[in-house]
């Protein structure tokens, strides 16, 4: 089993409509788990979660939507409870919540692994960075290479085999959302 063959498709029979609230109870535990996560991973590493220029390691979870689209409200919350704590105010609060949510919503629409990630460095290269340059006075268009090559590092060298894995092992299906 674990080394069964992932295809990198999204099965175009299935229909995936855990976007929709309200959640049922498993996608709402679900996306309760992956907000947690989020921002466990956001704050345990918060000397390099913030600012404008970024690795947030926690940004590897935004690719699961690609998987369960009912992740995107996990991370949603996650990342505004992160955004709170990690105190850049209300521009990142509010708006940093709302490009991981928009992100996440198109993750969900990605018609394979390899587009998974690309909302989410899309999105977090080029809004996020519309308020961090402004409240850290950093150049726009650095701060949109700097949050982008990391975006892009995270989400595709560490998402895209996370993703595998979990494709793989068939791990949403078999253990969480088994009847």
């Amino acid at each position: 089993m674990f080394f069964k063959k992932a295809n990198n498709k999204r099965d175009k029979n299935k229909k995936d409509d855990s976007f929709k609230i309200p959640l049922s109870a498993k996608d709402a535990a679900l996306a309760s788990i992956v907000g947690a996560i989020y921002v466990v991973l956001t704050l345990g590493f918060a000397p390099i979660s913030f600012g404008p220029i970024q690795f947030r390691i926690a940004e590897i979870l935004t690719v699961l939507p690609f998987l369960r689209a009912s992740t995107a409200w996990g991370l949603f919350a996650g990342c505004l409870v992160a955004n709170i704590i990690g105190g850049l105010g209300p521009w990142d609060i509010i708006l940093g919540s709302l490009c991981t949510l928009i992100a996440a919503y198109l993750t969900s629409k990605m018609p394979n692994i390899w587009l998974a990630p690309l909302p989410p460095v899309i999105i977090n290269a080029f809004g996020v960075s519309l308020y961090l340059s402004k409240i850290f006075g950093f150049p726009y268009w650095l701060t949109v290479l700097s949050i982008g090559v990391s975006e892009t590092i995270i989400c595709y060298l560490l998402g895209i085999p996370l993703l595998y894995f979990l494709k793989k092992q068939n791990f949403l299906e078999e253990y969480i959302f088994k009847q």
